[in-house]
Order: structure tokens, then sequence, then C-alpha cells
């Protein structure tokens, strides 16, 4: 699963993945679109609920500081 935000001059990607051990990885990778800052961070949770409930929570925020969803 893959979600990407806009702002006026910051993106954000939140995807959800599984490793090797069965494990779900919640990655959120952030840019600049007139820059070159970002990052990346991941989260590694046993169980998949914990790690929607994540990303549902992080949608919510983005949503609310000004970030509009990219549809695919």
């Amino acid at each position: 699963m893959r979600i990407e935000f806009r702002s006026d001059t910051r993106g954000y990607i939140l995807a959800l993945e599984r490793d090797l051990f069965g494990a779900f990885v919640l990655v959120r990778r952030w840019y600049g679109l007139g820059n070159r800052r970002g990052g990346v961070k991941r989260e590694v949770f046993l169980q998949e609920d914990a790690a929607l409930r994540e990303l549902k929570r992080i949608e919510r925020l983005r949503v609310r500081h000004g970030y509009r969803r990219l549809e695919e």
C-alpha cells in the first residue's frame, strides 16, 4: 500500500510493506519540491492492525497540516 501527499512546497509518501520475517514496515518519506531536503523513517510492527492504525493516524495528520492526497 502506498499513499502520496503534496503541499505547495513539500511531498510526503507513506508505504506499508512486509519484510522477509513477516513483520509490517511502515515507511515514511518526506521531501522538498524545490530543494534536495528530505528524509526517511521506518517503523516495524508485528501486527497488521497496529500498522494500519498508525498509517491512518499519519494520513489524518498530513491532511490537517495542509497536504492533499494524490490519487493514483
